[in-house]
């Protein structure tokens, strides 16, 4: 008696060698908000940063470099205290940075750490700002700068050292500090709108404080 093919197996229904779907990645519950990129490494960023203009260049004029000194001062051993005097400044912030990533840092209170180191991004970015407006606009014959301490002063290569160099670094500390704050805001439980709200307070800080000193040297001039 003739038989026809075997029935399948269950084994042979439940495998197959034919390629599975490709799914779009899952969405979060709800259609929420897409999961945040991680800034686990600007805490690091930021502390490199700091140590790297306090002792290559804070130290360096401080102990008597003359690279990106476009003249001479009138007291240059003042100049060199206060340089010696920042770059070790600017070392704490480097440390201070570290906090945001380091487990000391989550032994302390949110604030302690966040506060301080907000206002400083805002005094940073607002110190750039503020020579980027004013800087441009005396080269345009728009304001007039006072150059103050300077016995010998290269105006124009003042300037570009100024505008090419010191301020960038400036501009780039507060943003990196600030994205370390945000991380630690994360890490400690922190929401979006907490985020978001410490964004906004830094970028007024800053516009605040641009728009102070910049009518400060206008005056002055």
């Amino acid at each position: 008696m003739k038989t026809g093919p075997p029935a399948p197996t269950i084994g042979a229904m439940t495998t197959s060698t034919a390629p599975l779907p490709r799914f779009a990645p899952p969405v979060p519950a709800g259609g929420g908000p897409a999961p945040r990129r991680s800034l686990a490494w600007t805490p690091y960023a930021a502390a490199a940063w700091a140590i790297a203009y306090a002792i290559g260049v804070r130290g360096y004029q401080g102990l008597g470099g003359t690279v990106g000194l476009a003249g001479t001062f009138e007291d240059p051993s003042g100049f060199r205290r206060a340089s010696l005097i920042a770059g070790a400044g600017l070392l704490l912030v480097g440390l201070g940075a570290l906090g945001f990533a380091r487990p000391w840092g989550l032994r302390l209170p949110r604030w302690l750490l966040i506060a301080p180191a907000l206002a400083g991004s805002a005094l940073a970015m607002a110190h750039a700002l503020t020579a980027y407006v004013t800087k441009s606009l005396h080269l345009l014959d728009v304001m007039e700068l006072r150059f103050r301490g300077w016995k010998e002063h290269d105006e124009g290569k003042a300037i570009a050292w100024d505008l090419l160099f010191y301020e960038p670094w400036f501009l780039g500390l507060g943003i990196l500090v600030t994205l370390a704050a945000l991380h630690h805001v994360r890490r400690t439980g922190g929401s979006r709108r907490t985020e978001r709200a410490l964004v906004l307070a830094t970028a007024a800080g800053t516009a605040v404080l641009t728009v102070l000193a910049c009518a400060m040297l206008a005056a002055d001039g």
